[in-house]
């Protein structure tokens, strides 16, 4: 839009082009110093390996996935069978990613599930597997492709393990292959361990010795019964026993190992995705953006809002991201300028002179309103949401809506205003963020001044409201849902998420002095991007472990703050830091452990700390990054300082005011008294408000002049106009015998200003 005034009143402009760029919270930092980005699949791996003692004995040796055993003692044990999960409980779309880094580099990620096979004993246990590799086979051989595998916690008990495989990929090819190749399929190979009791062979020796031992445990338990044992003690006694004897004889038995295909059947797992499938849609979703085609191919349209008790939200093209609605919209804050989003301009209307009245000009105001998320409301939301789904930690987002449309408020069509491109007063805008562009008459703008900082009492704002269009059914014929969202203008309460977080835990202590129960703290600074003060009441923190190939939390764990409240925002301010953390109780005799002390942090910081609060907390090693959500922000800001901040950084195209100066006496010497005989010119500044004054010499010579003093918002506000303009002056004897002082300052209304000399 330019700036020559032909619109109508008021304007909405696109703020966020692309999906990620919308609404989010909470914040969260880059990983720390701590995180050990290889340490998560080692860990879960290891978790995952029996001892060998552990080792089941089995009655013959496995052949294919899927297959149940026995053991020597009757107990079940199967092969897992890799399959390709879902990427949420409730979803349909397979967990397959086509995404690209901040490189440019695209990957194909895959997550492989290894479960219980169908009919197996609800008692069954797993076999041990290893030597994990998977490769993508398809007709082409450039879409062949060998994955690296590591694991991931898996999501529920159904799930033995759960694998991550990445590929570094031409995007083009792999995305072409997976929509249109059948025989496209993920080959999962594996190592599976046993003990085969068939190839046990004693000594003589040996074969005594366990005989020995058998007659000594029978012998224990009937003197335990000639003692006065029940027969349910000496039974169990005898359980006992044979548990100690059948380990025994496993240490005996040579560990084997039988490497198979894991998939179902002892084969691939299917990877053919086409987009006629539309649960498939979404894998598909950052290619066609990022390649220039239609981002709706990668919309599954059976993906629709869901009315929960929490609030509504929708399933997200994008791994582990879910659409949810604003509670509000609010003003931006411009970090920059340390004010409300907001600015002004002066602009002529069409056919009005540089010099004409001042109701010839108008004001161009504009408004940048964001989403605003309200943080406690959000985190039920988000607990929902993992429940129902079961996810760890999902990413809550703006988007999802069919449509929005902005409707201004009543006293705005009172007044004359009318939306530009619109019908009804209901302008299209982007829900995610935009700005609103309203041209004013003066009398418009002084009341919206007004409305916005009023000379007394509260400041109310501007009020609207966005209607958000939802589809809540499958099925495309269907009406759609209306969402209300209110929109709150107030300079003194922009949006407040403009507080930055840092991550800066210092390194753990060795964990073999960890006493029991202690989990080494994190910490986070929080600041203030500018110099304006914001005070919190409350934050929610969560420690998150995610996975380093898709960027989704596999696994997370709440947390504690200390200090739950603060003040953040003033440069000058004294760093706010935490207590020392207590040192935890020590067994008697036991030495005192002594916490780690407290990072420091600068002025005008705050270092927050951060205690998991789980029961069964998480290893800290393998946390990448911290979410926090400040609560209660009361950002400290006074509405009418605001408005006269946005005056001064508000540029005009040429609207001055011209004051005339002359002086009699300097026309006419003359009639200037004998003790001013020799003053021959006078120096005249001119000022108007904070700007730097502008000066003018009249001379004998030259006894009139003229100056331009800028006119501003605040003396539109003010009902000013530039051909009666109020401002300030001095002046000063030039004479023969040297110059004078300067005159104290006068204030005068006018465009005509008579200058006598000081006297």
């Amino acid at each position: 839009m330019n700036d020559e005034v032909n619109v109508s009143n008021l304007q909405a402009l696109q703020l966020d082009p692309g999906l990620t760029d919308a609404a989010s919270a909470p914040n969260t930092t880059e990983a720390g110093d701590t995180f050990q980005p290889g340490l998560l699949g080692d860990v879960i791996a290891h978790q995952a390996q029996l001892p060998a003692e552990r080792i089941p004995v089995l009655q013959s040796a496995p052949t294919e996935s899927g297959e149940v055993l026995r053991s020597a003692d009757g107990s079940a044990f199967f092969v897992p069978v890799a399959t390709l999960p879902t990427r949420s409980k409730r979803s349909k779309t397979p967990a397959v990613f086509l995404e690209a880094d901040d490189t440019g580099q695209w990957s194909l990620l895959v997550w492989i599930d290894l479960v219980r096979p169908a009919g197996a004993p609800k008692d069954a246990q797993p076999l041990p597997v290893s030597d994990i590799t998977a490769l993508l086979t398809a007709t082409a051989s450039e879409s062949t492709a060998t994955f690296s595998v590591t694991d991931l916690p898996p999501p529920d008990a159904g799930v033995m393990r759960r694998l991550a495989l990445a590929v570094p990929v031409d995007a083009a090819v792999m995305a072409d292959a997976l929509r249109t190749d059948m025989n496209a399929a993920v080959v999962v190979s594996g190592t599976v361990y046993y003990r085969d009791q068939s190839t046990v062979a004693l000594t003589p020796e040996e074969e005594e010795a366990l005989q020995a031992e058998e007659q000594a445990r029978r012998e224990e338990v009937e003197r335990f019964r000639a003692s006065g044992g029940s027969d349910e003690q000496a039974y169990r006694m005898a359980q006992l026993q044979s548990e100690q004897a059948h380990a025994s004889m496993s240490e005996l038995l040579d560990v084997g190992s039988a490497s198979m295909l894991l998939g179902p059947g002892g084969g691939g797992v299917p990877a053919y995705l086409p987009t006629s499938d539309k649960p498939n849609r979404p894998i598909y979703y950052h290619w066609n953006f990022k390649s220039g085609a239609d981002t709706q191919e990668g919309m599954d349209p059976d993906n629709v809002w869901v009315d929960s008790g929490a609030g509504l939200w929708q399933v997200s093209p994008l791994p582990n991201q879910y659409f949810v609605l604003p509670h509000e919209y609010r003003l931006a804050f411009d970090v920059e300028r340390g004010t409300p989003a907001m600015s002004v301009l002066l602009v002529r209307e069409t056919g009005a002179g540089a010099e004409g009245p001042a109701e010839t000009w108008k004001v161009r105001v504009r408004f940048k309103l964001v989403p605003w998320l309200e943080p406690q409301e959000l985190e039920k939301l988000r607990a929902t949401i993992t429940e129902l789904e079961g996810v760890s930690y999902p990413q809550l987002v703006m988007g999802g809506y069919s449509g929005a449309t902005f409707d201004e408020s009543s006293w705005l069509r009172d007044l004359g205003g009318k939306a530009l491109s619109s019908e009804g007063g209901a302008t299209q805008v982007d829900a995610r963020g935009f700005e609103l562009v309203l041209d004013c008459s003066m009398e418009f703008y002084t009341l919206l001044a007004r409305l916005l900082a009023p000379a007394t009492g509260a400041a109310t704002g501007v009020e609207g409201r966005v209607m958000l269009d939802l589809r809540t059914s499958s099925d495309e014929q269907a009406a759609l849902a209306h969402r209300e969202v209110p929109v709150k203008i107030r300079l003194d309460r922009p949006d407040d998420g403009f507080l930055t977080t840092e991550q800066i835990t210092a390194p753990f202590p060795d964990p073999a002095t960890w006493p029991t129960g202690w989990t080494p703290p994190f910490y986070a600074k929080v600041r203030s991007p500018c110099a304006v003060q914001a005070d919190v009441s409350g934050v929610i923190a969560a420690l998150l472990v995610v996975d380093p190939l898709t960027g989704v939390p596999v696994d997370h764990a709440r947390a504690a703050v200390a200090p739950t409240a603060f003040s953040v925002g003033l440069p000058s301010a004294p760093p706010v830091q935490p207590p020392p953390e207590s040192a935890p109780a020590a067994a008697a005799g036991a030495p005192v452990f002594k916490p780690p002390a407290n990072p420091q942090v600068g002025n005008g910081e705050v270092l927050v700390r951060l205690t998991q609060t789980e029961s069964t907390p998480v290893d800290p090693r393998v946390v990448s990054s911290l979410a926090l959500d400040f609560t209660g922000v009361t950002v400290r800001l006074d509405a009418a300082v605001m408005l006269e901040r946005v005056h001064e950084l508000g540029t005009s195209t040429g609207l001055v005011a011209r004051v005339n100066v002359s002086s009699y006496q300097l026309k006419h010497p003359e009639s200037l008294p004998p003790e001013l005989a020799d003053v021959f010119g006078i120096d005249v500044e001119v000022k108007r408000g904070t700007s730097e004054a502008v000066t003018v010499s009249l001379n004998r010579d030259t006894s009139e002049a003229s100056l331009d003093i800028p006119f501003g918002f605040s003396d539109l506000v003010a009902d000013l106009h530039p051909d009666q303009p109020k401002f300030e002056y001095r002046r000063r004897n030039v004479a023969t015998k040297g110059t004078g002082e300067f005159s104290p300052w006068e204030s005068v209304v006018g465009k005509n200003l008579h200058i006598t000399p000081v006297t």
